[in-house]
């Protein structure tokens, strides 16, 4: 009875550090794919030397979605070989990434403004923007040490930085 009163104990002081590192974990997982998802579409816009999109697709088919909250879409990059800045016949569909929280329920995916990312055969971005991934609560302060901004600048460097930016600069 005593080892049951002990690993009761034990289980319940563990417990909210094992859902700390689950959030954790997904969350640093959710972070590194769209990194890795945005440097692979960069580098393949350097090698082709022709535009690359990164874009949250249709479930439907491979058009790109425009919108903010990219985190019920799975994230597709795709050369864009005729320019019109949508998946079409003709372009090259490099990679799909799953999405970040299917279900809307646990992860959020924001993106600055609805849109596209796309990198030039130079590896520069369009536009400088940013990106918001972070777990879901009501409480800003878990919200905030479970979120990462992800900064895009225009000269294609991709950062990763804290949840509070609100900006980025263009470096």
């Amino acid at each position: 009875m005593v080892t049951i009163v002990v690993l009761g104990i034990l289980v319940a002081l563990g417990l909210p550090n094992l859902r700390d590192f689950l959030v954790g974990t997904r969350l640093s997982s959710s972070v590194n794919g769209f990194v890795g998802l945005a440097s692979f579409a960069r580098s393949e816009a350097i090698v082709r030397n022709q535009d690359v999109i990164v874009c949250p697709k249709n479930a439907g088919s491979n058009a790109c979605v425009s919108t903010t909250a990219w985190n019920t879409y799975e994230v597709e990059a795709f050369v864009d070989a005729d320019g019109d800045g949508n998946f079409s016949a003709g372009d090259i569909l490099l990679k799909t990434q799953a999405a970040v929280d299917p279900d809307n329920s646990q992860m959020g995916f924001d993106r600055s403004s609805p849109g596209i990312l796309t990198f030039g055969s130079a590896g520069f971005a369009r536009t400088a923007q940013f990106f918001k991934i972070y777990a879901k609560s009501s409480d800003a302060a878990y919200q905030a040490k479970y979120g990462r901004t992800i900064c895009v600048s225009k000269v294609g460097r991709i950062r990763v930085a804290d949840y509070a930016l609100t900006t980025c600069p263009d470096f």
